[in-house]
């Protein structure tokens, strides 16, 4: 039988990913490079394959490391879920927490509904609003834990998370091929449309608009209607639309970054539910 991964080396290994050198995460674990970097051996020695890609600038995530890394998160939070629950010493309080829109159509809710079953004492205001919305929101202190694109935010996320986007349209849309590609525009600055916009600008792809949208809800009635071809999470395609990638010329569809923020000096309650949610999007 094969022995259980120890948590220290979970540990270690969580720390230099989010750090990006073994230096800074042996700070934080308050231990020497030396002794940090023998765990990473031990640990990779152990599961029979290289986690990390070492460079003069840092380290970064092998696929394996990418598939462990979600695995390690998820059981250092049980064991601190463990410790406390044993302890007696459950979450309670009430956390203000912003989304982008985009985020209620993917797993979230039931990540959400997983962190009250285990923390039922808990209150979660949920506030769904733009980026930088979210981010004047955070900064005068209307939010708590918020996930939205970094690039609306001055402060640096606790943590990144990147998902596939998807080009999609209505089932009954019927495209000329001798004509511009129609598109469903976000009204006002989308750091998702901009690189829409270059990834097609890249492909010699001309484009018209079809359709505008002010809202998340509007961008999926306009998909809808086959007023034209738009960029969604693949969680997120109605079933009546489809994902029409590599149909009309289409260059690959271009990537959503998130960042998990938090509110400065978090309480125990914000910063358990920020982890929470990193871990649960990570699977």
């Amino acid at each position: 039988m094969e022995p259980d991964l120890d948590i220290r080396l979970l540990r270690a290994f969580v720390t230099v990913s989010e750090t990006g050198t073994v230096s800074r995460a042996a700070d934080r674990l308050a231990r020497t490079q030396a002794a940090v970097s023998m765990q990473l051996q031990r640990l990779e020695a152990e599961v029979g394959a290289q986690l990390l890609r070492r460079s003069p600038r840092g380290v970064s995530l092998t696929e394996a490391g990418e598939i462990l890394l979600a695995y390690a998160r998820k059981t250092i939070a049980l064991g601190e879920d463990a410790r406390r629950q044993i302890a007696g010493r459950k979450l309670v309080g009430r956390v203000r927490l912003g989304i982008v829109e985009d985020l209620a159509i993917t797993r979230l809710p039931s990540i959400i509904a997983d962190f009250r079953r285990r923390n039922p004492l808990v209150e979660i205001d949920l506030t769904s609003a733009s980026s930088a919305e979210l981010s004047r929101a955070l900064l005068d202190g209307r939010c708590d834990v918020v996930m939205a694109d970094p690039a609306r935010f001055a402060k640096a996320p606790k943590a990144h998370l990147s998902r596939q986007l998807v080009w999609c349209a209505s089932r009954m849309l019927e495209l000329d091929p001798q004509s511009e590609l129609p598109l469903i525009m976000f009204d006002g600055s989308c750091s998702w449309q901009d690189r829409m916009l270059a990834s097609l600008a890249g492909a010699g792809i001309g484009w018209r608009i079809g359709g505008r949208a002010s809202t998340f809800a509007a961008l999926i009635a306009a998909l809808r209607a086959g007023l034209g071809v738009g960029l969604l999470l693949g969680e997120g395609v109605p079933a009546d639309c489809e994902n029409v990638q590599g149909s009309y010329g289409l260059p690959s569809a271009p990537t959503a970054d998130f960042g998990v923020f938090l509110a400065d000096n978090p309480s125990l309650l914000v910063a358990e539910l920020a982890t929470f949610l990193e871990a649960g999007f990570e699977f």
